[in-house]
């Protein structure tokens, strides 16, 4: 009797962020369904843990689950060198405690790998976005926080930048301004404080559309915060280049919608504090995947 081999072709993507989840299941470069929700209702792990669980079950459910190859998981903290669990969940405290791979693996019966969720939106970027076809990419996530994923190709291998200990690209925490606003953990001036949805907070912009439609008509009020914060995201891009040298930054997260408003000034920034003037054509671009990138990324781990 010949047994039939089954053609493991499908993955699961799940991003983690610090306001949303976003699911998605995919076939080679195919998101075939897609599935997000808000984290502001949930006030415990179980909670958390329970919906998490129904939503992938009504994902995978037209599905044959023997198809699965896996499921990949973006997560919004530092993971351990060998991405089993989070050691730090700086914007989170509902997920901190979660056995994600445990969990998962016991319930649906399918392997599960964890990555921080930044990492997992450069992954997705350069497969499959902003970064495809290019060698080396730093992917910048201006949203709650401040997150980066490094990648440098080495033939057909995509290699994510972890560090020793797995905690590199904690970018957001670079000190830019010594004596700045203290954020957390307990450190003055750090990027994350003047590059990310903090920033706006601090400028009263509760509706963030509401100030980019305002600045994009011209508002003066509106376009100074942009071009504010553009300024110091300016420092942050120099840096990364002075350190990394990349192809590509993409920028991505919600504050990159407003990309037009503060790109210029970042720019000029930029070229003002780099050490190599051949570094000024390195491309600072917007992310292709948009809120897709960090699922699609998650589902890509299994590919790279």
């Amino acid at each position: 009797m010949v047994t039939k081999k089954i053609n493991k072709d499908l993955l699961i993507g799940i991003d983690i962020g610090g306001t949303k989840v976003k699911l998605v299941l995919m076939r080679g470069s195919k998101v075939l369904a897609e599935d997000k929700y808000l984290l502001k209702s949930f006030k415990t792990s179980r909670q958390f843990l329970a919906t998490l669980i129904a939503h992938l079950e009504l994902l995978i459910k037209p599905y044959t689950i023997s198809r699965i190859r896996g499921i990949g998981i973006g997560l919004p903290g530092i993971l351990n060198k060998e991405r089993t669990k989070v050691l730090m969940l700086p914007n989170s405290t509902i997920i901190k405690n979660i056995n994600f791979k445990k969990i998962l693996q016991d319930k649906f019966r399918l392997p599960v790998l964890l990555e921080n969720d930044t990492n997992a939106m450069a992954l997705g970027e350069m497969m499959y976005g902003a970064g495809k076809g290019m060698q080396s990419l730093v992917m910048l996530s201006l949203g709650t926080g401040v997150g980066a994923g490094i990648i440098f190709r080495h033939g057909a291998k995509l290699n994510l930048l972890t560090g020793h200990h797995g905690a590199a690209g904690e970018i957001g925490h670079m000190i830019i301004n010594f004596n700045g606003i203290e954020g957390r953990p307990k450190k003055k001036g750090t990027l994350e404080q003047y590059a990310s949805a903090k920033f706006l907070k601090r400028r009263n912009v509760n509706q963030p559309l509401k100030i980019q439609q305002e600045a994009k008509a011209g508002k003066k009020s509106a376009l100074k915060i942009y071009q504010e914060l553009g300024h110091y995201l300016g420092y942050g891009l120099a840096n990364i280049v002075n350190i990394f040298d990349p192809e590509v930054i993409v920028l991505s997260g919600g504050v990159s919608e407003a990309y037009d408003l503060f790109i210029k000034p970042a720019k000029l920034v930029m070229k003002n504090n780099l050490i190599s003037s051949q570094s000024a054509d390195i491309k600072i671009l917007k992310s292709k995947l948009g809120d897709r990138a960090g699922a699609i990324g998650a589902a890509a781990l299994w590919l790279r």
